[in-house]
């Protein structure tokens, strides 16, 4: 393999595709410098689980001659992207980053969904990075992923494998899979755009999920419009998912250079969204980010959600379907082997139903509170939840004085959008920690309104220059 010199630190989907359909520069020669590219820097943010460089490589030499013959598929075509190692593909494990002994992964016959529309459009897997749950942090294992623009820190806990490639280059975009903020957590801590769309807008088919949870899969890309390129590959009704969304595909790029000149942005005034999880240098930045909105046209309308702050708890006591998930999918062997999935799966069994009922209550009066807003306003802006300056070993945190638990406290913003269901994007608007570490503004919108929340991130992300940005490493 040649060595290659193409500039992967500021290749994106959208100024690449051009140069491959032109045949400036080939699917096989892109794939190559990825492929160096990880080589060299998995031993340093541990990305990966699954590396298919092989794989990738066939598929690159398949994509450049079809292109060569004039049969280009799309701007995805001969584009290096990776997967959450929760998201089937057919021959490749799926480890779920679970039992230790390799004999109990599970192998899929059958690829997702996700996987099988990403290879129709030409797409090249490089492989399935670190879910990042599951599993005791170990250096010695494939586990403890790292962030790319500080190796010490967390990239983002769950889909932190996907935060950590894309910011890495070691691929183009990732899919990630987001329950309480899965898919937008690593977006803010790794300076990136992660879109968790409206539930069941993508295919959960062969995705570690049930239709009864908020688990919904979702694009970790460089920029808002290769973001929508995604979606627009991804988003479409899929049979063999129960809970898919029958709506036609949309166009997530037609409004992107519309503006937002007389848009309304809510921005919550609840302490729960500014105060109980996030620092003063977060407040500072999101609140700058905002105030470059209402700049570009937009009016600034102050709402309350105080129901929503209860979302990440309502989510646990509402909880139940990812155990059904287990037991239709292992075995009681499979699930010996993981100690952690066998204590989620005991505490949900156990949970009194008189409980989750009333926890699914609560959960009707959140949705009906934020949709409420959502008529009175276009998105609401917010900070995206994250664990912003986290190492990636960090067990607690301290926020405004007051020690709380690292990993999960991302869930108690990004919670909101999963347990209403609402789309919601993480968009890069900038930095702490004298210009280190990344924070991210999340736009929450009403359902199936994706077009709309990537028209306001595009406004915002052109306004600035923070996408602009890449780690050095």
């Amino acid at each position: 393999m040649t060595t290659t010199n193409l500039d992967l630190d500021n290749a994106t989907i959208t100024n690449l595709a051009s140069q491959i359909q032109r045949r400036q520069i080939s699917p096989r020669e892109l794939t190559e410098a990825t492929i160096q590219r990880m080589e060299r820097l998995q031993p340093i943010l541990f990305s990966f689980i699954t590396p298919t460089p092989e794989h990738a490589l066939m598929q690159a030499k398949e994509a450049e001659k079809e292109i060569m013959h004039g049969a280009y598929r799309g701007p995805f075509h001969g584009i290096p992207y990776t997967l959450k190692d929760w998201i089937d593909v057919k021959g490749v494990p799926t480890t779920f980053e679970g039992p230790r002994d390799p004999a109990q992964h599970y192998m899929p016959t059958e690829s997702s969904t996700i996987h099988t529309l990403l290879k129709e459009a030409g797409g090249i897997l490089m492989g399935k990075v670190d879910p990042g749950i599951g599993i005791e942090r170990d250096l010695g294992g494939p586990v403890g992923c790292r962030n790319a623009w500080d190796p010490t820190r967390s990239p983002g806990t769950s889909s932190s494998g996907s935060g950590s490639a894309t910011a890495a280059s070691m691929g183009l975009a990732s899919i990630g899979a987001d329950t309480g903020g899965s898919v937008r957590h690593p977006a803010s801590n790794s300076s990136l755009v992660g879109m968790r769309p409206t539930q069941s807008r993508i295919s959960g088919f062969g995705v570690k999920a049930s239709p009864l949870t908020c688990d919904q899969a979702g694009p970790l890309t460089k920029t808002v419009e290769d973001n929508a390129i995604m979606m627009d590959i991804l988003g479409m009704y899929d049979p063999k998912d129960p809970a898919s969304v029958n709506e036609p595909r949309y166009d997530h790029r037609a409004w992107l250079r519309d503006g937002i000149k007389g848009m309304r942005i809510g921005v919550p005034a609840d302490n729960w969204v500014w105060k109980d999880w996030l620092s003063e240098e977060e407040e500072l930045v999101v609140r700058r980010a905002i105030g470059v909105l209402e700049e570009l046209g937009a009016s600034i309308i102050e709402v309350r959600v105080p129901l929503a702050g209860e979302s990440r708890a309502l989510m646990q006591a509402a909880g139940g379907g990812g155990a059904l998930y287990y037991l239709e999918n292992f075995t009681e062997e499979q699930m010996a082997a993981w100690p952690e999935v066998r204590a989620n799966l005991e505490a949900s069994l156990q949970r009194p139903l008189k409980d989750h009922f009333q926890a699914v209550l609560k959960l009707t009066h959140v949705k009906q509170e934020v949709d409420a807003v959502l008529k009175e306003v276009d998105v609401i802006a917010m900070p995206t939840g994250s664990t912003y300056g986290d190492a990636w070993d960090a067990e607690t945190a301290t926020i405004r004085g007051r020690t709380v638990p690292a990993r999960s406290r991302a869930v108690w913003r990004n919670g909101m959008a999963s347990v209403c269901g609402h789309p919601a994007v993480s968009v890069p608007c900038g930095f702490g920690n004298n210009d280190k570490w990344p924070i991210g503004l999340m736009l929450h919108g009403q359902r199936l309104q994706e077009p709309l929340l990537y028209r306001v991130a595009y406004a915002y992300e052109q306004a600035t220059e923070w996408h602009t940005r890449h780690p050095i490493i």
